[in-house]
């Protein structure tokens, strides 16, 4: 599954991870990677979900492993110099496996303190495997193995000679446990000491050395291996500690939220209610209007109406409410459902750039070339005033084919748009699998940001204009406080 290159840019998903992150790198990195690539599967998606629920009804529970994750992740790795002598390299080696260890330690031992109280099946399996693979006979023997490596009592091993009499073979042998040199003072035993030669040409000290360079990158594996065990913990429960801090958040602030129904591809389903903005519902002090859409079996939603209607915002919703569901959160509504979609895309109209040596609508046809050449046959596309920097009759030219040829291969369209030409031609051509919206206002003007099936109108909201330059309606008597 992909995304579209300005998706997260236009449907507002940068403020959703930094919400979700609060500050934490490593929660908004991994916000960012599951919301980026969203499943495709409805099993894997309710997987997902079932976690979640047992992550919000355990949170002190997950952000402690999610603690004992990130300590050992965080675990200082020494590096040695090109001059460092074997043994060296081995004490440093030896130092973050230890503390490894006494992480994997606190980890299961949180497991199994905790571990009962899930239900989900992700969490489950993790417990189970802790237990499995951490046991006391395990830990007790990694403990011991560390310890020895101090070679309190010599190194010994047993080697061969390879080709060219070069030293092969080399196996690292349990630890005598005997005093240094072995002989009884009593005995009257003696031997004397000849001159050592210089480390460096001293066959024993090479052969030492050889030895410890592997053991040393034995310990350096281990620790790679252990450090991405809980890299990839830390990583999975970050996304779900995301998850728990929005939550937190949008609940204290009344916003209703909800677990979606996630449906296999085939037949277009799209149903929400109380369908509101995530970007708007963490910038807005005040209440966000919520909207229930029936979209069950349309392919393409043509939403039209006046400016500053709450369009945009409604494409947005149901954008971020797609991507949100794919990743296996829940979603700002009382209600969601729709099916899962391979791509989300997004072609919304920009601000000219005066450094392009072409014009606007050139600009917009090679983003929406761009997407078509991405986009498979079960995408969503999300389009905001798309072709509006040409002529009506032009955009209508380039829009009705395009929009038909993209749905006819599967591709859901959501199209926001003022051009009433092609909005009109398409509602006449009563498609089956089309639906209109249209954005509500009460007599006055004032819009309610509510949507509901309607056909597009052909008025281009004058009255709005006047009102606005002239603070009547037209038709009323002006004001005489106000003239002059």
């Amino acid at each position: 599954m992909s995304n579209g290159d300005n998706t997260f840019r236009d449907l507002g998903i940068e403020s959703l991870c930094a919400a979700m992150a609060d500050g934490d790198t490593a929660v908004l990195d991994a916000v960012r990677a599951v919301l980026a690539a969203p499943v495709t599967d409805p099993d894997v998606i309710r997987y997902r979900q079932d976690v979640l629920a047992d992550c919000r009804a355990h949170p002190a529970v997950v952000r402690e492993l999610y603690r004992i994750a990130t300590e050992a992740t965080e675990v200082k790795r020494w590096k040695a110099g090109p001059a460092q002598h074997a043994n060296g390299r081995l004490v440093l080696a030896l130092q973050p496996l230890t503390e490894l260890t006494t992480s994997l330690r606190r980890l299961r031992a949180t497991c199994d303190r905790d571990g009962h109280v899930f239900r989900a099946a992700g969490l489950t399996d993790l417990m189970a495997t802790v237990a499995a693979e951490l046991d006391d006979g395990y830990l007790d023997t990694v403990e011991a193995q560390l310890a020895a490596m101090d070679f309190e009592y010599g190194v010994h091993i047993g080697a061969g000679l390879g080709a060219g009499n070069e030293i092969a073979g080399i196996v690292l042998h349990e630890p005598i446990r005997r005093r240094r040199f072995g002989f009884d003072r009593r005995a009257g035993h003696a031997f004397r000491v000849i001159e050592e030669p210089e480390p460096e040409f001293d066959p024993v000290m090479r052969l030492r050395d050889r030895a410890l360079s592997v053991i040393a990158d034995v310990v350096d594996d281990a620790t790679d291996h252990v450090q991405d065990f809980f890299r990839r913990l830390r990583t999975e429960l970050a996304f779900y500690l995301g998850c728990l801090t929005l939550h937190d958040r949008l609940s204290r602030a009344g916003v209703p939220l909800c677990l979606p129904t996630p449906h296999p591809t085939g037949t277009p389903r799209l149903r929400c209610a109380g369908l509101r903005d995530i970007a708007l519902c963490l910038s807005s002090s005040q209440p966000v209007v919520g909207n229930d859409i029936d979209a069950t079996g349309r392919s393409l939603i043509v939403v039209t109406g006046a400016n500053s209607g709450g369009k945009s915002t409604l494409l947005r919703s149901v954008g971020a409410a797609q991507l949100m569901m794919q990743a296996g959160m829940f979603v700002v509504a009382d209600g969601f459902e729709a099916d899962v979609r391979d791509g989300v895309f997004t072609h919304f109209v920009t601000d000219e750039d005066r450094t392009m040596s072409h014009g606007k609508l050139v600009d917009e046809l090679a983003r929406m070339s761009h997407i078509v050449d991405r986009a498979g046959p079960n995408s969503l596309l999300l389009c905001n005033e798309s072709f509006s920097s040409t002529s009506e009759r032009d955009a209508t030219r380039i829009a009705g084919p395009l929009i038909g040829g993209l749905v006819a291969t599967g591709v859901r369209v959501v199209f926001v748009t003022h051009l009433y030409e092609f909005a009109d031609q398409r509602y006449r051509s009563a498609y089956p699998t089309d639906l209109f919206l249209r954005a509500a206002r009460h007599a006055d003007g004032t819009r309610t940001f509510r949507f509901a099936p309607a056909p597009p109108e052909a008025t281009s909201h004058a009255a709005d204009v006047f009102r606005r330059v002239f603070d009547r309606a037209p038709g009323e008597s002006p004001n005489p406080s106000r003239v002059g």
